[in-house]
């Protein structure tokens, strides 16, 4: 087990443009940071990179939230347990989206991938990691939402019920914190250029949006700016 004193952040969605970006600001705070995604060649990429530019490197978990059972939920808890021995802070940055249709258009099997990226994975790691984060109050789970889709519902499918599900699940644990939890956080970003934004919107350009290395840095400060547990 790691014996270092840095905090411990685990980012979901790791290989995305927004992931990555949370990567190099983790690492770049003095973090340490476990990178998780299914797509394995992009973490290596990622690792990669930064190793050659000299600069610090995460961890590496592929994982496929999309197809993870119970089980491959605790076996991962169970490696960082063994590796790291703590958690302190766990980003809920991964999300799913194929394109704007009606929702009963949509096909059972991007449904399902979906809802289990998007609102499954998160309370299935939040629920295996919770005992690994600190109990002093200092520990944060952090949602990455999109609030533009539940203002707007029409067209975004299991996507937009997804994050509706993500904004009640932060309420919900927010009301049923504990002294000494780790606090919940609900972040939207707001519009930023990615891959998911042009399947969404095909028009766009880098030009024309904030980068995902921008809507991490406001990431990076929000959680920062967050109350602290009161003595």
């Amino acid at each position: 087990m790691s014996e270092s004193s840095r905090a411990v952040w685990l980012i979901t969605g790791a290989a995305g443009a927004l992931g990555q970006a949370l990567v190099r600001h983790v690492l770049a705070a003095g973090h340490d940071c476990i990178a998780l995604d299914r797509n394995e060649r992009g973490l290596n990429a990622l690792h990669d990179e930064l190793e050659q530019a000299g600069q610090g490197v995460p961890a590496l978990m592929p994982m496929d939230l999309a197809g993870a059972a119970p089980e491959d939920y605790q076996r991962l808890a169970d490696t960082i347990a063994e590796r790291f021995g703590r958690i302190d802070v766990l980003v809920h940055n991964a999300a799913s989206f194929q394109a704007l249709r009606p929702l009963l258009h949509q096909q059972p099997g991007e449904w399902l991938e979906v809802i289990q990226t998007s609102l499954t994975a998160p309370y299935m790691l939040s629920a295996v990691l919770a005992p690994l984060m600190p109990g002093d109050g200092q520990g944060r789970v952090v949602m990455i939402n999109d609030r533009h889709c539940l203002e707007k519902p029409g067209n975004w499918g299991a996507y937009g019920v997804a994050q509706a599900g993500r904004e009640q699940m932060a309420r919900s644990l927010t009301a049923e914190r504990v002294p000494g939890a780790p606090r919940i956080l609900a972040i939207d970003p707001g519009p930023f250029y990615s891959p998911l934004r042009v399947a969404a919107w095909p028009s766009d350009s880098p030009e024309n949006l904030p980068s995902a290395d921008e809507a991490a840095a406001s990431i990076m400060d929000a959680i920062e700016q967050a109350p602290q547990e009161e003595s």
